[in-house]
Formats: structure tokens, C-alpha cells, sequence
């Protein structure tokens, strides 16, 4: 049953929904009085319902800075096809085109917007592009090249990755539990990485998390376009210097903290690894998110316990289970602190 709280944050956020930006301040600033938690609990829903929206049911498909459409070459690389978009790009299949050398790369632009919208995209792609910079992993999607087009559109070059989702990698290929264990405990070794250089990838999820054919599979994390730097004084906690209520996140995988507003931190990458390590071993999420408006999943992830494993599979009580449900701990504190926790543990 919902709080008294829980439900008053629901009630203000369906009466802001309505109301225009300036309308929207004066109502909390009404209703909320000095509660500055349950304000800030309220704009934060509304922010994750705009980013949402704009994700899942966009008017018009992202589209880079280009005036009269996308040029057929940019730098020294051939665009051949789209491979993907979302919220702050578009991902493009393209070939060397120089003649120095042959390569298919994936391409990445920053999509459209104007005024304050574009600089805040701008400076995010060239954040995502400095990241990727100082990350060297074999389980990492290396970054290759970059710079801006005539029209001073920046854009990345990426290894590309010839693999599929790691969720529908295990299924197509009808994995064990040992080797799904395996796969995640790679996973976990390129997070730990990506925390040693101080940074929080903060969207991990199966998209994100590509596996390529072999023996062994070898799986690659990718996409920081939301990932940020963890203060040096911090590196201890893992605790970052923003917060992410106002940027993309992917509901199913973000951790109650991320919905709260709150610093991530890398105990926040280490609730997402927990989504994904339930999903290999479940084949479904630890909650139940079917027939619910996007309003109620923040109560749901902040509030209610995951789904036990062992509800959904026998075979996975005992340590397995408590190593999952240890992951996914709604505080940040009682969770697994490093994802190289995690992975000695499994």
C-alpha cells in the first residue's frame, strides 16, 4: 500500500503535469512550503517524465546540426547506415574513406536542438568524448578518432562492436548459470575500470553491454553519454559531484538514488550490474513494472523489494540469491560498495 507521502508526491505530480513550467514553481512552491524533500522528489519525477517521453515517443527522430541533411562523408569516414539513436545521438555505421587504411567504425553525432538546448548537448558529447579518451579496456568499446564537421558539429569515432545484447546473447546461445556468471563477472571487471579512472557509468544495462562471438564471448560496455567524474576526495565512496535527476535514465536499471535526485556514486553502477545479473539468471526484472504509467516506477524501485530469485527459479537460493539481493540493497550503503565486490563474490 502507498505511504501518505508517497501518495501526496503523486498527486502533486499530476497536477504539475498539467500546468506550465512557471505554474509548475508556484504550485510546489504552494503546496510544498519548506519541504524541500518532497519538492525536490516531485521535480524530479517531472523530469524523468519529460526525458522519458522525449525518449520513447519522440515527434521527430534525432538529427545531427546539419543544415541540409547529413553529409555523405565527415573527416576521413564514409557514413554507410544508421545503427542506432537516442537521446543525446545517433549512431552510424561508417567505413574509412581515405584510402590509408580499411576500417568500419561506429559514428557518433550529437542530435539537434537550439539555444541553451544545444550547448548542453555539446557539452555533454564532448564530456563522453573525453571519458572515452582515457578509458583502455579489452571490455571497453575503444574511442578511435574524433573531432567536428564544417558546421561545428562534434562527433566521436567508436570501435564497432559486432555483438548483440548480452540478455539475448545468453538466451540465443541458451547459456548455464556458470557461464552467465562468467559473461557478468567480465562485466564487472570493466566497471571496475571505469571506477579506478574515477568516473560512474551510471546507464548500465543489456543495450549497453554487447557481447561479440568467441571462445570466450567477449562482452563490451559502451554509451557514457551520461556517465560522470568522481571527485578525487570522493574516490573512496565513489560519491559524485552531480546529481543525475535531470539527466536520461533508463528506469528499469536505475537505482533508487538516481530517482531520489541523489550524488551517484559507484555503488550506483553496482545496483544496475545487480538488474542485469537478475535478468540473466530470471529471464525478467526484479519488479514488476506491467501496466503501470511511468509516475508509479520510482515508488516502486525506491520503495518495494525486488521479486526473491528463488521465487521465480528454485535453483537460485542460498548464496546466489543473497549475492543478488545484496546488489540491489534500495541503500546505497548496505549494497555492494565496488563492482570488483560483486564479482569476488559470484
Amino acid at each position: 500500500m502507498a505511504t501518505l507521502r508517497t501518495q501526496r508526491v503523486e498527486a502533486l505530480f499530476h497536477a504539475a503535469l498539467a500546468l506550465a513550467p512557471k505554474e509548475r514553481d508556484e504550485l510546489l512552491a504552494r503546496e510544498c512550503g519548506n519541504d524541500d524533500a518532497l519538492a525536490r522528489e516531485v521535480r524530479s519525477l517531472l523530469e524523468w517524465h519529460a526525458e522519458a517521453s522525449d525518449l520513447v515517443l519522440p515527434d521527430t527522430p534525432p538529427v545531427p546540426f546539419f543544415a541540409h541533411g547529413l553529409p555523405a562523408r565527415i573527416g576521413a569516414w564514409e557514413i554507410v547506415s544508421e545503427l542506432a539513436s537516442g537521446g543525446m545521438g545517433t549512431v552510424y555505421l561508417a567505413r574509412r574513406a581515405d584510402g590509408q587504411y580499411e576500417q568500419t567504425v561506429a559514428l557518433k553525432l550529437i542530435r539537434g536542438g537550439f539555444g541553451e538546448r544545444r550547448d548542453e548537448l555539446v557539452r555533454r558529447f564532448l564530456a563522453e568524448r573525453q571519458y572515452l579518451a582515457g578509458l583502455d579496456h579489452p571490455n571497453i568499446a575503444r574511442l578511435l578518432d574524433g573531432g567536428s564537421t564544417e558546421d561545428g558539429t562534434p562527433y566521436l569515432v567508436m570501435e564497432y562492436v559486432e555483438g548483440i545484447p548480452i540478455d539475448r546473447f545468453c538466451a540465443d546461445n541458451e547459456l548455464s548459470i556458470d557461464e552467465r556468471l562468467g559473461l557478468v563477472r567480465t562485466v564487472c571487471s570493466a566497471v571496475q575500470f571505469i571506477h579506478s579512472k574515477l568516473l560512474a557509468h551510471r546507464d548500465l544495462k543489456p543495450s549497453n553491454i554487447l557481447v561479440e562471438r568467441g571462445d570466450p564471448p567477449v562482452p563490451k560496455v559502451l554509451d557514457f553519454g551520461i556517465a560522470r567524474l568522481l571527485r578525487a576526495e570522493d574516490a573512496a565512496t565513489g560519491a559524485t559531484a552531480t546529481t543525475i535527476s535531470s539527466q536520461r535514465l533508463t528506469p528499469a536499471y536505475a537505482s533508487p538514488e538516481q530517482f531520489r535526485g541523489e550524488a551517484a556514486t559507484t555503488a550506483t553502477d553496482v545496483y544496475s550490474l545487480g538488474v542485469v545479473l537478475y535478468q540473466l539468471l530470471t529471464d525478467r526484472l526484479p519488479h514488476d513494472f506491467s501496466g503501470l504509467g511511468p509516475h508509479a516506477i520510482p515508488r516502486i524501485v525506491c520503495e518495494e523489494p525486488p521479486i526473491r530469485p528463488s521465487s521465480v527459479r528454485p535453483g537460485l537460493s542460498g548464496d546466489l540469491e543473497t549475492i543478488v539481493l545484496e546488489a540491489l540493497e534500495k541503500d546505497p550503503a548496505r549494497r555492494y560498495q565496488t563492482a570488483q565486490e560483486l564479482a569476488d563474490d559470484i
